[in-house]
């Protein structure tokens, strides 16, 4: 019995070494994992370094580790750093943080981009806060002031003057092909209605390989209506998963071979992969026991929720 415990005690520290070798050899994930595995042994250092390592490897899952770490140790002096570049760095946790600070600050506009990015990277409770709050701005930018009580006007005021500057400042980055903006100025008339300018700037940023430009100019085709929403193809060329989910979406009652493709691409995307993608695909798939498993073990690992057993 002792044998077998040292045996096991060898093989953690093993791990863990491989671990930290490899995040000094800029391996961000490693980073994550080693200061995460120290944590769970009680190191109170190790975490703080190794999450700052991730973070500055961009990684936005180490970022926002660390920022909990020091929230924890009461120091939060570089907490909205922090939040900013783990969604920066499409974490979506991050992003959803984020955008509860700026809610709660009143920066309205920031807080429902970082409630839609956090959507888009595949995080429900984000797309559940950003849908409460787009159905409630929408109400409050479309009525008449005597139709709302004095809090929402108070909000209608702030939001409106927030986004004439927001809008201005966007416009003026993405003319400097800062092409982030320019979805986000997209993304921005596409909630006022006006399709002609949405599609104008969602354009820019996808001509440019912009996965979340693409992505808008799909929401884009979809409010024109149009028959087939190429634009959700091309944001999934671009890897983008909710890209991929979208256009899978769109031809599925067509063509269900070519839609479960396009599942299987989500599941397995390099930015925000789906997890409802993995199990659509391991269902699809339930006459090839292997492929099945292997699907619905991607999906676990995306969402611990989906496999509570």
């Amino acid at each position: 019995m002792l044998q077998v415990f040292l045996s096991l005690i060898l093989s953690l520290s093993i791990s863990a070494k491989d671990l930290k070798d490899s995040c000094e050899k800029a391996n961000a994930n490693d980073c994550f994992e080693y200061a995460y595995e120290m944590s769970k042994r009680g190191d109170q250092l190790a975490p703080i370094i190794y999450f700052k390592k991730g973070c500055d490897l961009k990684d936005g899952k180490s970022c926002f580790a660390l920022e909990r770490v020091n929230q924890k140790l009461n120091q939060t002096k570089n907490s909205l750093d922090l939040l900013k570049k783990s969604c920066d760095y499409n974490f979506p946790t991050g992003c959803l943080h984020l955008a509860r600070h700026y809610f709660k600050k009143k920066s309205y506009i920031e807080a429902v981009e970082s409630f839609e990015k956090g959507c888009k990277l595949g995080l429900k409770s984000s797309c559940e806060e950003k849908e409460k709050y787009d159905t409630y701005f929408s109400k409050i930018i479309r009525s008449a002031a005597k139709d709302l009580s004095e809090s929402e006007s108070s909000d209608q005021e702030i939001y409106l003057r927030l986004l004439k500057e927001r809008m201005s400042l966007l416009e003026k980055d993405c003319k400097a092909e800062k092409f982030e903006s320019c979805t986000m100025l997209a993304n921005n008339f596409l909630f006022l209605g006006n399709l002609k300018d949405a599609r104008k700037w969602a354009e820019t940023s996808c001509n440019n390989k912009s996965p979340y430009g693409c992505l808008a100019l799909g929401e884009v085709e979809q409010k024109e209506e149009k028959l087939e929403f190429t634009s959700f193809e091309k944001a999934c060329d671009l890897d983008l998963g909710i890209g991929c989910l979208r256009f899978a979406q769109s031809i599925e009652k067509k063509n269900l071979a070519r839609s479960m493709s396009f599942y299987r691409r989500s599941c397995q995307a390099e930015i925000g992969p789906s997890a409802s993608s993995c199990m659509k695909y391991s269902n699809y798939q339930s006459r090839n026991p292997k492929l099945a498993n292997k699907f619905r073990e991607l999906g676990c690992k995306l969402d611990k929720t989906l496999c509570p057993n």
